[in-house]
């Protein structure tokens, strides 16, 4: 695995990880797949669904700016910049076009590259995520940055791993909620606050239904965040576009059920090939 660093345009640091060593055949035959990570996660979200698909996809994961390994120069941004930033990612190992997978905050960013800029992508796959937000999520969101300022990003993630995964997910899974606990604590507050901004902008679900690539919605049965409806709304927009419901599983299925959604992503890139 190679790591790099790249520098954005005012002063954001983001840092990636290309597998492409990792592949069981040439680098010139293997399609290549961008993961984004959520809000308050990093590229490690991926890590049991990059060992499974690495030997035969060329993966590119990166940290979304504010998290993880790579920085952020504000509190506040938006859905184009997180956009202009996965361009960049692409860019700096010299991919013109891939699959590009997101979860949550991720899967915003792969739509509104799907809907601005088409031509770099491949095929787009949006895991746990909604197209839009209304005046209470706003809201709630600003409850979660005052939990932040007030009581902490411990507090914060206690609540946050509570809204993510069924209580009985979280009790048979210590570990497991040991790691992401980890993953929420080292997000910086300021890059956390920053893609909150930038969720609170989200206004896409008007916008999708231009989208005219292979598109594939995948949600959680026990999702709270982004039910399956809503995204069984979202893929009806979209007409080369399907949707399948993991069952078991709450908000970060890259978590819960890492074995079938990378088999569901190998079957999706499989099926559409690269000509």
């Amino acid at each position: 695995m190679k790591e790099l660093f790249i520098t954005r345009p005012d002063g954001a640091r983001i840092r990636i990880h290309d597998h492409a060593d990792r592949l069981n055949m040439p680098l010139e035959d293997a399609p290549a797949l961008v993961l984004s990570n959520s809000l308050l996660t990093d590229m490690s979200l991926w890590d049991d669904v990059i060992s499974t698909l690495a030997p035969h996809i060329r993966i590119i994961g990166y940290d979304t700016r504010g998290h993880g390994g790579s920085t952020t120069p504000s509190k506040t941004t938006t859905l184009q910049t997180l956009r202009d930033d996965l361009v960049a990612v692409m860019d700096a190992v010299n991919v013109e076009k891939a699959f590009i997978a997101g979860i949550s905050l991720g899967g915003m960013t792969a739509q509104q590259l799907a809907v601005d800029a088409p031509h770099r992508m491949l095929g787009l796959i949006a895991c746990n995520c909604r197209a839009n937000i209304d005046a209470a999520g706003i809201d709630g969101w600003e409850q979660r940055l005052a939990l932040l300022r007030d009581e902490g990003m411990d507090t914060l993630a206690t609540q946050t791993l509570g809204r993510w995964f069924a209580e009985d997910f979280r009790n048979a899974n210590p570990a497991t909620m040991d790691r992401v606990r980890g993953m929420i604590n080292g997000t910086a507050a300021e890059g956390f606050e920053a893609c909150v901004r930038a969720i609170q902008g989200l206004d896409l679900l008007d916008r999708i239904h231009a989208i005219r690539m292979p598109a594939l919605f995948v949600a959680g049965a026990q999702d709270g965040a982004a039910s399956p409806a809503t995204m069984r709304e979202m893929a009806e927009k979209i007409p080369d576009a399907t949707c399948e419901v993991l069952d078991p599983c709450g908000h970060l299925s890259s978590i819960q059920r890492a074995d079938v959604l990378a088999s569901l992503i190998a079957r999706f890139i499989a099926d559409h090939p690269v000509t």
